[in-house]
């Protein structure tokens, strides 16, 4: 009986030999990892990292990840952002059977573009006199200062650099727009621009100090300026009779007065925009004594 058993085991082993592949043969088959790719291929701290394989396995592959050489609690072929930041060094670690059969990487985490989400020109209403700056609301995925790189146009001609722009670049009329790209202090985000504003006019100013009259007389010059060079011309809104404006001159010859007396002057003093400025004054003026 014995040798019985024996020859049908032997018969069993060479009848199957040619017909299937040995345990051998089959271990060298499965069991590996036959391509991997990470996706993004240069990840920042706001992309998660993703790997894909292909790979000969009976079972499906498990993952394990390390960031700067400390093993992070996922076993998914994805990591989120939350398990690394900028500048972090991140292996995944591919399992078959519970074999580690492919280390991916080195990945070092790159740095994160800063964006804008709006900007806009400060004053927006503004007049000459006044230097126009930009001001944005900015955000960086790591965290860091954010400064605006800033061209300023006029009348879509480029007109300067940097986050002021003088009043003496513009006048009144002018449309302004700025383009403003965020950097900090390694990358470039993407460009954003401003709305259009345009200049707005300003009013004539007054000059002169209040006037003096010598004796019965006035001859008083009107000092007046117009920060856009605008022509200015004025006129008298109140004044005591016989008192008039010869050019930008207040004439008056005072009358002889009974007793003390105060005279109220109002001055319009305008561009030819329709900018306008008013200014007055008291004129005090005492009796004439005889001697």
């Amino acid at each position: 009986m014995e040798r019985r058993i024996g020859f049908l085991i032997l018969l069993l082993l060479i009848g199957c030999g040619g017909e299937r592949p040995s345990a051998t043969d089959s271990h060298k088959r499965t069991g590996r990892v036959v391509s991997s790719e990470i996706s993004p291929s240069m990840p920042t701290s706001i992309t998660p990292i993703t790997v894909s394989i292909t790979a000969l396995a009976e079972e499906n592959p498990t993952f394990q990840w390390t960031v700067n050489e400390v093993m992070q609690d996922i076993t998914r072929p994805k990591l989120p952002t939350k398990y690394f930041s900028r500048g972090d060094t991140v292996f995944c670690i591919v399992l078959i059977e519970g074999k580690e059969r492919r280390r991916i990487g080195p990945i070092i985490i790159g740095n994160g573009e800063p964006s804008i989400q709006s900007v806009w020109i400060n004053p927006d209403e503004p007049m000459k006199g006044t230097d126009l700056s930009v001001e944005a609301s900015v955000s960086d995925p790591d965290g860091d200062d954010v400064e605006l790189l800033t061209t300023w146009y006029v009348n879509d001609e480029k007109k300067g650099i940097g986050n002021i722009l003088s009043d003496n670049e513009f006048k009144a009329g002018d449309n302004v727009y700025a383009e403003v790209i965020p950097f900090d202090g390694q990358d470039r985000g993407l460009p954003k621009g401003t709305g259009w504003i345009t200049i707005q006019n300003t009013p004539p100013e007054f000059l002169s100090e209040l006037p003096n009259i010598r004796g019965r007389s006035m001859d008083y010059e009107i000092k007046t300026r117009d920060l856009d060079g605008d022509d200015v011309s004025l006129s008298l809104v109140k004044a005591p009779s016989g008192m008039r404006l010869d050019g930008n001159r207040l004439v008056w010859e005072a009358p002889e007065l009974e007793k003390d007396s105060t005279f109220y002057i109002e001055i319009i003093a305008r561009d030819d925009r329709g900018g306008e400025t008013r200014t007055s004054f008291n004129l005090q003026l005492g009796r004439r004594v005889e001697e």
